[in-house]
């Protein structure tokens, strides 16, 4: 069956673009009201669209708040994985630095990408996407050890990686809060560091000999 055109857009493409209208208000909602003041009214009204076109694409407000999280985590992710691509895979600081840098940029120079990304922790919904961000960017940087030292397993190196990305994130989130003293180009150095000084450590044990691991 066959769906009519509006001006030149499909009834899909049509819902497509008000969802994305929903998602981009609910960011600046977010960004101004914080996670626990969000409401689905307060969307609406922010996009322009009624309660009818948010039950279009969204059967409750948490379906909303999630589907946000992901389209940010993802962009987030995708923008750290091409800040590193640029590099020459041997440069592992650099790799580092770039991938950080670039996460760290976007929530720097958007307020409401930080409420959304500092204030996730505490939603029950959230608080598993937040770890699975986590998780992935914990993988990234596992992939960026073992293209400079191939002769590390990126499988291997997932648990220093996870601890590692947490600490940057919570040191990401006390610099957003001005809590660190610090400069982001300080930042970011030392978070680099920490990178190659885990894979130098790695690359220590695995010249062991098994039985003294």
């Amino acid at each position: 069956m066959a769906t009519r055109a509006f001006q030149g857009a499909s009834a899909a493409e049509r819902a497509a673009q008000r969802r994305a209208r929903l998602l981009e208000a609910a960011l600046d909602v977010i960004g101004e009201r914080g996670i626990g003041d969000f409401t689905m009214t307060a969307v609406c009204r922010e996009a322009g669209l009624t309660e009818r076109y948010f039950y279009e694409s969204f059967a409750r407000r948490e379906d909303l708040l999630k589907a946000l999280f992901d389209a940010v985590a993802a962009d987030a992710l995708d923008l750290a994985v091409r800040a590193a691509d640029v590099v020459a895979p041997t440069d592992l600081e650099a790799r580092a630095r770039a991938a950080i840098a670039a996460t760290t940029t976007l929530l720097g120079e958007d307020a409401r990408v930080a409420r959304l990304y500092r204030e996730a922790i505490g939603h029950r919904e959230l608080a598993g996407r937040r770890q699975d961000t986590i998780a992935a960017f914990a993988a990234l940087l596992a992939r960026l050890i073992a293209g400079a030292h191939p002769e590390l397993r990126a499988e291997d190196l997932q648990l220093t990686t996870t601890v590692l990305t947490g600490g940057v994130v919570d040191a990401v989130g006390f610099w957003l809060d001005g809590r660190l003293g610090a400069d982001v180009d300080t930042l970011l150095h030392r978070c680099a560091r920490l990178v190659v000084a885990a894979a130098e450590q790695h690359r220590t044990e695995s010249a062991r000999p098994r039985e003294e691991r």
